[in-house]
């Protein structure tokens, strides 16, 4: 811990002389003094992020196009203590200040520890579909959200914001090409279709071979990408009383994975058949919001339908090779979700610094449902099995702000919630799980000098437990049928603040997380023979710092970047598998010592720019049940664009120096003749040079 604190002050100390927050950039023609203030809309309470009491990473539209960003893993390495886990063809789990999960196979109930949004549509666990086309913003909220929000996340909140419908008539077009036969094509526009009804669509479609050669097969595209997202927004003002808004969104991911071999050859692989890496969603939203002298009374509905596919070659090898052995493992999930929040929030809200204003308090009640039923059928050479998951959520929050003193301020925040899963699962039967579980928070805000503001706060959140489902080839009694709930106790000392003249600013957020009855994933079973299940561990810790910079060195250069550090443990405890194997002992999975973005940005006059990344992390292990570790990287990245009236053309490179790190690890016993356990990596892309051009109408 020593070392940590050491490690963090000089981290603070670096930020504050640097500055201010990542990528929240001004467009080519703009001053720092001209940007509109940028609102973090994923906490319950819509708020400027610099009046924000949380530590929080925003990425506006303009750093999205200037760094040639396609999909939120892009994200992933310029945001403090975020990781995800690969494996997959798109990054689909997250996880916060070490906090998610690395993988959802057959393994635990389908209850995902960060909170992954689309507007108003919930792809929680299912974050493949997060490809940032037309986007207003991305905002990360880390730490948990029970009691902030109307449904509950324990690690924290991922939200995408779309571009919304305009009362006049915008759009653009824009078109990527880029190594790896990289294609991708953009189109949206938008704008009034009457006097009360306004409308805006929005296409992408990407596709690309994927970085792997199987030289069995003799071909390179058995990693592609195929992609094709749909989306129209409308909005309805039938009078001056309500705001309608409504979202449809499809999906369709046709991706291959091809990614392992038994020889870790790097990009070469040798499967004679390999897998598929698919989702089909179809989702919509409809939020209605009324305002009256008294309060502001908003219906939010949902609904979201997801059919995936992921399957591969599980012996990584074709059917002739003596040390391997010829199974094919494909699992087909089928999810339907249905989310209902309504709420109430006052309106005596004064001019001033905070949410909770100085003049009067501030208020919000509200309830939410969610129904979420799945249906897993896992296939493999030795049979198949399904399991059917019902599990429902009903809780009501709410949360109120109130001045105590002249720039001081308390906001309290409630939720309870009742958990009730249902499982049906073949060769095992009927399981179930239900629990009543507690969160809130209590934040004290304080304005300091100069219009910077201080806070601290308290929050016990909560993950549900669940049920094991395993699979037909281990018996129930390698782990426990079910898992219990985890609870989180978090201490958060934050400040952010910027400079008078608007070109320094920055956050600081220290942090320590308490977590009780830690869930933990481990596995059982021999080779492809095996299956997923979690255990609780008696407790564990996280302790860091989250800060992020910004500073206008000029009218046309900024520097702007983010640093995170943590340093965690988990508690030795023993699994409760038949063998009574023991864990922990050691840091969490998922928790680098260090993550960092550090960029500059030049914006001319003319409509010239470049900009350039660096971004990295330290190692860290993989998961909490070995001692692999992925390994430490630095990866730059890179842009130069120009802009003439409607026309802008960006040149862009990734991983500018071809850094050679995972993103994924397997370690266990997966090839003959002796069958002993070897660590499996899958390397990160590499290198890539792209452009793309853009025309706004």
């Amino acid at each position: 811990m020593k070392s940590l604190l050491t490690s963090a002050l000089r981290g603070i100390c670096f930020a504050l002389a640097i500055a201010s927050s990542a990528f929240a950039q001004p467009t080519i023609n703009e001053s720092p003094t001209e940007l509109a203030p940028i609102q973090v809309t994923a906490d319950l309470w819509s708020t400027e992020l610099a009046q924000v009491s949380a530590s929080a990473t925003v990425f506006s539209a303009e750093a999205l196009r200037s760094h040639g960003t396609q999909h939120f893993g892009d994200l992933v390495a310029a945001t403090p203590n975020l990781t995800w886990a690969g494996g997959t063809s798109r990054a689909r789990f997250f996880q916060i200040r070490g906090i998610g999960e690395n993988s959802q196979f057959e393994g635990e109930s389908p209850d995902s520890s960060v909170r992954f949004l689309i507007d108003d549509l919930d792809f929680t666990g299912l974050g493949g579909a997060a490809s940032l086309f037309d986007t207003q913003q991305v905002e990360v909220l880390r730490g948990a959200q029970a009691g902030a929000f109307g449904a509950n996340a324990a690690g924290g909140v991922i939200k995408v914001v779309s571009t919304d419908p305009t009362p006049y008539h915008a759009g653009y077009a824009s078109a990527t090409i880029g190594e790896d036969n990289l294609i991708a094509g953009e189109i949206a526009h938008g704008g009034p279709i009457s006097d009360t009804l306004q409308y805006r669509f929005a296409a992408q479609r990407t596709t690309a071979n994927g970085w792997r050669d199987n030289d069995f097969l003799n071909r390179d595209d058995t990693n592609d990408i195929d992609e094709l997202n749909l989306r129209l927004k409308l909005r309805w003002l039938p009078n001056d009383l309500w705001q309608w808004d409504t979202t449809i969104f499809y999906a369709d991911q046709d991706n291959g994975y091809d990614e392992f071999s038994l020889d870790n050859t790097g990009f070469t692989t040798f499967s004679d058949r390999p897998g598929r890496d698919t989702q089909e969603a179809l989702a919509g939203s409809i939020r209605g919001i009324t305002e009256s002298d008294a309060f502001t009374f908003t219906t939010k509905t949902s609904a979201t339908s997801t059919e995936s596919v992921y399957s591969f070659d599980s012996d990584w090898t074709f059917a002739a090779d003596p040390r391997g052995y010829d199974l094919f493992l494909e699992t087909q999930r089928e999810r339907e979700v249905f989310n209902q929040e309504i709420r109430f929030d006052s309106n005596n809200r004064p001019v001033g610094h905070s949410p909770a204003m100085r003049d009067g308090g501030r208020w919000t009640i509200g309830a939410y449902y969610e129904s979420l039923n799945e249906n897993t059928f896992l296939t493999e050479g030795f049979g198949s099995a399904s399991t059917d998951f019902d599990a429902t959520t009903t809780a009501i929050f709410g949360q109120w702000g109130q001045a105590i003193s002249d720039g001081t301020r308390l906001i309290a925040g409630l939720r309870v919630e009742d958990y009730e899963l249902d499982t049906d699962i073949e060769f095992r039967g009927a399981l179930d799980y239900s629990d009543t579980l507690l969160g809130g928070k209590l934040t004290l805000e304080q304005d300091l000098a100069n219009g910077h503001l201080g806070f601290a706060t308290v929050t016990r959140g909560y993950k549900a437990g669940g049920v094991n489902i395993y699979n037909f080839l281990v018996v129930p009694t390698e782990g426990p049928d079910c898992y219990d709930t985890e609870i989180l106790w978090t201490y958060e000392l934050g400040w952010r603040g910027r400079s008078t003249d608007g070109k320094l600013s920055g956050e600081i957020v220290a942090f320590h997380i308490d977590r009780d009855t830690p869930q933990v994933r481990d596995s059982a079973g021999f080779g492809a023979s095996f299956t997923y299940f979690v255990d609780n561990g008696t407790s564990a810790s996280v302790s860091g710092v989250e800060s992020s910079f910004r500073a206008e060195l000029s009218p046309q250069l900024s520097a702007y970047g983010s640093l995170g550090l943590m340093d965690s443990e988990l508690d030795r405890f023993t699994l409760s598998n038949r063998t009574a194997d023991t864990a922990g002992g050691r840091d969490l999975a998922n928790v680098p010592t260090y993550t960092y973005s550090l960029g500059l940005r030049y914006a001319s006059t003319n409509g010239f720019w470049a900009s350039t990344e660096l971004n990295g992390r330290d190692d860290y292990f993989e998961s909490n049940t070995h001692d692999q570790t992925r390994s430490a990287c630095t990866v730059m990245n890179a842009s130069i664009g120009y802009r003439a009236d409607a026309w802008s053309v960006t040149l862009w490179i990734r991983n500018l120096w071809d850094q050679d790190y995972e993103d994924r690890i397997f370690y266990f016993a997966n090839a003959g003749p002796n069958w002993e356990t070897n660590r499996y990596e899958s390397p990160a892309d590499p290198r890539q040079i792209g452009a793309s051009v853009r025309y706004e109408f």
